[in-house]
């Protein structure tokens, strides 16, 4: 077994030295694995989504959509962390302080494990209120709630990827992150027909095969970083963890306000589907066909962040100020190209787009107004991945915050309400009340960008 891991995964030659070399180039090299990675992670649920759309129908499609969208609110809380740890691990292997490393590995090692336990109870014990609360379609209830039961027992697992993911990106590895999802798809694309249409699990199904795969991108994860411990400037010291208290604060510090930033965000998306799961589950099967539309540029653009973002954080340890300017600007260009190519492909084949998830004509009916939402957002999803990129790696977590709650609150939640309710334009107008909604975001952080604000928050953390 141990010379299969060895075999597989090679040496690490995936770690990348973001201080020197040409920026686009280098920043294009090493987020790739990351888009590549996010977009097999969104595999996971988009695979979900087309199985169930075609076997078990629009109540299946509703029930994945209200269940992965609760999970999803408490996977970006554990995400929150991971984020923070990374940003202190950048600015430090930046600045050349292994020991400060090691600190930042042990404490966020016990807060993700602690957080898993308490959200996974949480899914367990309270699945039934959070399902009332989103008003989840009466034919796609009891379904949902086995989703998110199963996903809330194996949340411990997605919790440990994505801390062991935030670890190798902070140092500059960005290919081991997507060898290990990769495994994990493949198992979920594998497993996901298994157990649906081999064995006829149903959703319930769909939500083991998620687990089954975190789980095995853990395995492999761990297997790999001790193997090759002499590479990396930490331990996962999983018995004898030194807890500094010093170290911990930070984390804390930095992760509470983006685990709210990202609970604030994903709040809202619950809210809006409160509101949309009120017009049938149609409107909800097919405003959950869109949140996965959305998400394939989305996740590209996601990955260009995650890459730039250690980037962003290492040079400015390094006090690269300049460097860090050309990381944001080919962090825009690459974004720009991504968001309009997908443009494009959706306006031309809205309900080819549509019918890859489902072949219901009451939810096809919907493809052309969902794509015309999706592409009013486009403009803004050229700016944001760079210039969050650069907020996060600053650790302007208070900024991030208050930009969160504005556009969750003012933005999508206050946009879909007067476009969908007071302007009587019922699912066409919650459809595009979220995606005007996302302008709540992109012009606050360009601004910040644009501005040059950013030149005056340069100091450590």
């Amino acid at each position: 077994m141990s010379g299969t891991f060895e075999k597989f995964l090679g040496n690490t030659e995936g770690k990348h030295d973001l201080l020197n070399g040409p920026v686009a180039s280098t920043l294009l090299s090493f987020s790739l694995p990351f888009m590549l990675s996010t977009l097999l992670q969104t595999l996971y649920s988009t695979t979900d989504t087309i199985v169930v759309g075609q076997y078990l129908g629009q109540n299946g499609l509703s029930a994945v959509s209200n269940g992965s969208q609760l999970m999803q609110m408490l996977y970006m809380i554990c995400v929150g962390f991971s984020t923070a740890g990374q940003i202190l691990i950048a600015q430090a292997s930046g600045s050349g302080d292994d020991g400060k490393i090691q600190r930042v590995v042990d404490a966020l090692l016990v807060m993700e494990v602690a957080l898993s336990i308490v959200f996974g109870l949480l899914c367990v014990v309270g699945s039934g209120w959070m399902l009332n609360a989103l008003a989840t379609p009466e034919e796609a209830w009891e379904q949902a709630r086995y989703y998110i039961v199963i996903c809330g027992i194996g949340m411990i697992f997605t919790g440990l990827y994505n801390m062991f993911s935030a670890l190798l990106r902070g140092v500059g590895d960005s290919v081991h992150p997507f060898l290990f999802v990769l495994i994990a798809s493949l198992a979920n694309v594998i497993l996901d027909v298994v157990f649906i249409v081999a064995f006829g699990w149903n959703v319930a199904g769909a939500a083991l095969a998620t687990v089954i795969g975190q789980f095995i991108s853990v395995v492999f994860s761990i297997q790999y970083i001790n193997r090759h411990r002499e590479s990396f400037p930490f331990r996962l010291r999983l018995r004898k963890m030194l807890w500094d208290t010093e170290t911990a604060v930070k984390i804390v510090k930095l992760g509470i306000p983006a685990a709210i930033q990202s609970a604030a965000i994903q709040f809202s998306f619950l809210f809006v589907s409160h509101m949309v799961n009120s017009l049938g589950v149609s409107v909800s099967a097919a405003f959950g066909v869109l949140q996965k539309l959305r998400n394939i540029p989305a996740i590209l653009t996601q990955g260009l962040s995650l890459g730039a973002s250690p980037m962003i954080g290492q040079n400015l340890g390094a006090r690269r100020v300049e460097r860090v300017n050309q990381v944001v600007k080919s962090s825009l260009l690459f974004a720009t190209v991504i968001n309009i190519a997908f443009g494009i492909l959706f306006f031309a084949f809205p309900v080819l787009s549509f019918r890859l998830f489902t072949q219901d004509e009451a939810v096809l009916a919907y493809a052309s107004v969902c794509i015309l939402s999706l592409l009013i957002e486009l403009p803004a999803r050229f700016v944001m991945p760079g210039c969050n990129a650069l907020v996060s790696a600053q650790g302007f977590v208070k900024f991030s915050m208050i930009v969160a709650f504005v556009d969750a609150f003012v933005g999508r939640i206050l946009f879909c309400w007067l476009f969908g309710v007071f302007l009587g334009w019922g699912a066409a107008g919650f459809f595009y009340g979220y995606s005007v909604g996302t302008y709540m975001t992109a012009i606050p952080v360009f601004v910040y960008y644009i501005t040059g604000l950013w030149k005056k928050r340069t100091n450590l953390l």
